[in-house]
């Protein structure tokens, strides 16, 4: 329900309450963090500008207000955190690679970038992609 917080970023904050909130045995796997967000040379997707503005927009006002005495933002990434958790139990989604392919897909409407420059900027452009 908030102005400009779309499932994208949602997805977003879901894996960056993880972080917030984790356990020690969530973190095994440090890689699985980069697909919140991609990586700015496109592995595993180039970095979705649009989103990474709005999730840090998010924890930024989370934050503010968690120092001026209001948590109910911080227990609302922790609510998520907690639903994230639950929904991974049973949930099941796309392989990798079908989640990748469709980061790639969208990155030009989500503003992607990586050190190669802007993705709508690139189509037709031969970058190599990492096997």
């Amino acid at each position: 329900l908030t102005p400009g917080v779309g499932a994208r970023t949602v997805e977003s904050l879901a894996m960056v309450a993880e972080v917030v909130h984790g356990t020690p045995y969530r973190f095994r796997d440090p890689a699985r963090f980069s697909l919140a967000h991609g990586g700015k040379d496109r592995h595993p997707f180039p970095v979705p500008i649009k989103v990474y503005d709005e999730t840090i927009g998010v924890l930024k006002s989370a934050v503010q207000q968690a120092k001026l005495g209001r948590d109910e933002e911080m227990q609302a990434l922790k609510r998520l955190d907690d639903q994230a958790r639950r929904l991974e139990l049973t949930a099941t989604g796309p392989s990798f690679d079908a989640f990748v392919a469709n980061e790639r897909a969208r990155s030009p409407s989500l503003d992607g970038r990586s050190v190669f420059g802007w993705e709508a900027d690139l189509s037709g452009c031969d970058i190599p992609k990492r096997q």
